[in-house]
């Protein structure tokens, strides 16, 4: 049976029996990976118990509308949407690999990206590293550790110099999509270093339950947070980030331009 991505705001289904996306025309999608727990080696605490070849996240890159290609071109954006399964590996919950964003040409901040919940509940891991190109690794200066909590129809734009990874917080399966500047490069290897990031999450009963990632010599405190919106940077709830995109593209530019709405994207941020 299929339902709905309601909140993408565009025709886009889930097969409830296969777990998969369908794309109805004139739709297209550029690329689809699966990642299993052999891919993610060495990213949870334990996953002894599991099996190597469980799936545990899919990616559909490039989703556009071809009459929206030139707009996407144009400003170098690219959509896409990721599926976190459900359950656990061990002692915590399915997730993404985590990584870094390259630094802007100014060298001044790292690029960030809007990431948009479409169904379930999304935890993400946010770390701050300045330093996280350096490549003694043993020095990396984690100076801050979030735990944002984003609901579906939400949205959070991860904000610069942040690493992050996207934890699936609810019951089924997490699916989220993603509006990325294209030329910005994805950097794995702090993160595949130290073991994943800072903290290992689980929930029970609707509680955030956290592990310390003891691979790291030092680590600041995880701070909870939900999220709030900015009609000036594109950010609505229930208004699909697609739709948004696509009305008023002047309001994203902070992806290729970020230097004068770090405040902005960091008051976004209702930390607790």
């Amino acid at each position: 049976m299929l339902h709905k991505l309601e909140n993408s705001g565009l025709p886009i289904y889930r097969d409830d029996e296969t777990g998969k996306l369908a794309l109805e025309a004139p739709l297209t999608y550029k690329g689809f990976a699966e990642k299993t727990l052999s891919q993610m080696k060495g990213l949870f605490a334990d996953d002894s118990g599991n099996d190597p070849n469980e799936n545990i996240y899919d990616v559909y890159r490039g989703i556009m509308d071809p009459k929206d290609e030139e707009l996407f071109q144009t400003y170098d954006y690219q959509y896409d949407i990721t599926v976190v399964k459900s359950g656990n590996v061990g002692m915590e919950r399915k997730k993404t690999s985590g990584h870094y964003h390259s630094y802007n040409e100014m060298r001044t901040y790292t690029i960030p990206e809007v990431y948009e919940v479409l169904e379930g509940t999304a935890l993400f891991v946010l770390q701050r590293a300045d330093n996280f190109e350096d490549t003694d690794y043993e020095n990396l200066d984690v100076s801050d550790l979030i735990i944002a909590r984003v609901e579906a129809g939400q949205a959070i734009i991860v904000p610069p110099n942040y690493g992050h990874c996207s934890v699936n917080g609810g019951e089924g399966d997490l699916i989220f999509s993603n509006l990325a500047y294209v030329p910005c490069r994805i950097d794995y290897a702090p993160v595949q270093y130290y073991h994943g990031l800072g903290v290992y999450v689980d929930v029970h009963e609707n509680e955030i339950q956290t592990i310390v990632n003891g691979y790291y010599n030092k680590l600041p405190k995880a701070k909870l947070a939900t999220v709030k919106e900015n009609a000036a940077l594109g950010i609505l709830f229930h208004h699909p980030v697609y739709q948004e995109f696509k009305k008023r593209p002047e309001a994203f530019t902070f992806l290729g331009n970020v230097d004068a709405y770090v405040e902005d994207i960091m008051s976004m941020l209702d930390i607790k």
